[in-house]
Formats: structure tokens, sequence, C-alpha cells
């Protein structure tokens, strides 16, 4: 293979590779749903992460009565993405309020993900019912972890790419 033909599979290789593929997040069970108690019990937290893009993620959370599947109604939360110990995310901060209330049970939060790393979503209950009866803080911590969305349809098209790239500049026929 000539130097010329070497750059232009190099150049082909980092068009499709080299240009930065977008972040995706996935949880610790693959974009399962994950269901854990709140830290003092008063209730059950599930927490669907839903991949609309590489980047977009909304996060649907249901408020659930301890041991069941039954939403319950009525919490005062917030909704926390922390990257290490450092908050970046907080659904009442970005409303400029010290909590928020959710009245059917579910809600859905949306997030746009900047970087690849570990994460962790907190959901944070501090009132139930309505009136909100205040509680301790509890929580429900979630491990997600973003990481580089790579298709495998980009791996078959590099090759393929490679593969004229080299026929080309051998000299190869095809038929």
């Amino acid at each position: 293979m000539g130097s010329g033909s070497r750059y232009l599979v190099a150049a082909l290789l980092a068009a499709i590779i080299g240009t930065g593929i977008p972040p995706s997040a996935y949880s610790q069970e693959s974009g399962a749903s994950m269901t854990k108690p709140l830290s003092g019990g008063s209730l059950d937290i599930m927490l669907e992460p839903i991949i609309s893009n590489s980047t977009d993620v909304r996060f649907k959370v249901s408020f659930l009565n301890p041991n069941s599947t039954t939403l319950h109604e009525h919490q005062d939360y917030d909704f926390i993405i922390k990257q290490g110990e450092s908050e970046i995310f907080s659904a009442a901060g970005v409303l400029n309020q010290p909590l928020l209330h959710n009245a059917n049970g579910n809600i859905t939060i949306p997030y746009a993900f900047e970087q690849n790393g570990d994460y962790t979503v907190e959901v944070r209950v501090l009132g139930l019912g309505f009136p909100p009866i205040p509680i301790n803080p509890e929580t429900a911590t979630f491990p997600i972890q973003v990481t580089p969305e790579f298709p495998v349809g980009i791996i078959g098209a590099a090759a393929a790419l490679v593969g004229v790239a080299l026929v080309a500049t051998r000299g190869f026929k095809l038929f």
C-alpha cells in the first residue's frame, strides 16, 4: 500500500471514528427499571431511564407504596444528579424552589448528559400526603453510567470503507 493510500485509509477512519461519539446513559442494569426503598422505608422508588437519543434521557420516577406496585400520591421531593460528590442538577433548583410536589405518584424528568462518566441519581423525599406531612429527608440512590455510544452499524461502515479504499488503491477488480 502506497503512502497516499495509507493517508486515505487513515482519513476515512478518522472521519468515522475520530469525530467524537455522543454519550449515552445506561443504568447499572442496561436501561431497565430499578426499584429501591427510601432510606427510611416510607416509600419505594422506581427509576426508569428512557433514552430518547444519544444524549437526552428522560427519567421516569414512580413513588410506590412499600413492597408494592401501587402508586403513592402526594410527595414533596427533589430529583438530583451527582457526579462524584458534586451535585450537577436539581429539579427543584432549576425552578428555584427548595422542593417540588407531585400529586399523582409519578414524574418524568428530562436531562442531557454532556460527558461520559459515572453518575448517581438521588430521589430525596421530604414530605408525604396532602397537606404534606414533613418527614426527615429520605433518599434512594441509583448508579448511572454514561458511556460513548458506538453502534455496530458504524463498525460495518468503517470496514466497508477501508475495504473499498484498499481495492481502489491496489487496483483490484470486484467484478
